[in-house]
Order: C-alpha cells, then sequence, then structure tokens
C-alpha cells in the first residue's frame, strides 16, 4: 500500500487528537467555582456594589489588625448596637481552609478570629455588615504568617 497525502491528513489528525486528549488527560482538577451558587449571586451583585460604596464613604472604618493570636477587626467606636455582620476569610486554593464567622462585638467593639482556625497564607477577607438598616461590605487581602 502506497501512504498517499490522505493517509498522511489522516495520522496528522489522530496525533493531533491524541495530543489534545493528553492535554486534557493530564490538567486533571483544574479547580471548581468559587461559590456553589454562583448565578443566585450575580443576581445580587448590584446591592454588594452599593454596600461597597457605603462602606468607602465612611468616616471610621473597619480596622484588621494582624495579631500574633490572630486577625482583630475592630470597629469604630461610633457602632450602633443594632449592628450585625459576617466574616469570611476564602483560600482560593483550598476550600476546606475557608472560614465563615459571624460578628460578636464585644465591649471594646472588636472581634477576634483565633490563630487557631488560620493556616498560613493568603486569605480573601469579605467583611459584610448591616447597621442603621444599611448593609456595608469590606473586600481585600491579607496575609496570615504563622508566628
Amino acid at each position: 500500500m502506497k501512504f498517499t497525502w490522505g493517509h498522511g491528513v489522516v495520522v496528522a489528525l489522530g496525533c493531533f487528537i491524541i495530543f489534545i486528549l493528553s492535554l486534557l488527560y493530564f490538567a486533571g482538577e483544574t479547580g471548581g467555582m468559587v461559590t456553589d451558587n454562583y448565578y443566585e449571586k450575580e443576581l445580587h451583585f448590584q446591592d454588594e456594589i452599593n454596600s461597597e460604596k457605603r462602606a468607602n464613604e465612611l468616616k471610621e472604618k473597619p480596622e484588621v489588625i494582624v495579631q500574633a493570636n490572630g486577625f482583630l477587626f475592630q470597629f469604630p467606636a461610633t457602632t450602633s448596637a443594632d449592628f450585625s455582620g459576617d466574616i469570611y476569610l476564602l483560600r482560593n486554593e483550598d476550600e476546606t481552609k475557608d472560614i465563615k464567622e459571624t460578628i460578636k462585638l464585644n465591649d471594646r467593639k472588636n472581634f477576634l478570629v483565633s490563630s487557631v482556625k488560620l493556616k498560613e497564607g493568603v486569605y480573601e477577607l469579605t467583611l459584610n455588615w448591616k447597621e442603621n438598616n444599611q448593609t456595608y461590605l469590606i473586600k481585600k487581602s491579607i496575609r496570615w504568617i504563622s508566628q
């Protein structure tokens, strides 16, 4: 049997398909979605933008202080009594290291996320709270280094 240009096209196409399939196989798990309810969250995205804008307009903003015993979230002394909020510390590389806490302020208007819960690395902080029927949102990256 003579090797023609048609055979060459079939061999080249076969090699290309094997190459693409091997890329898919060796790529393995490329990670999942950051959140399971992505589309539901997308519907409330404008609310997040408005909450971030309100937080940026505050004269006194909450502070995140990195201490040896964890992350200390210090809220202004003027924080009202009807305050409620949540802290999300998300790790992009491993969702099992994510931390989700409900904020319970003490008398000094601060809240501590203990170092026992933290693993070394970068966290994506989402701090959202409601006060005086207004929602506020702060997002930033913070790094935890074991002390």
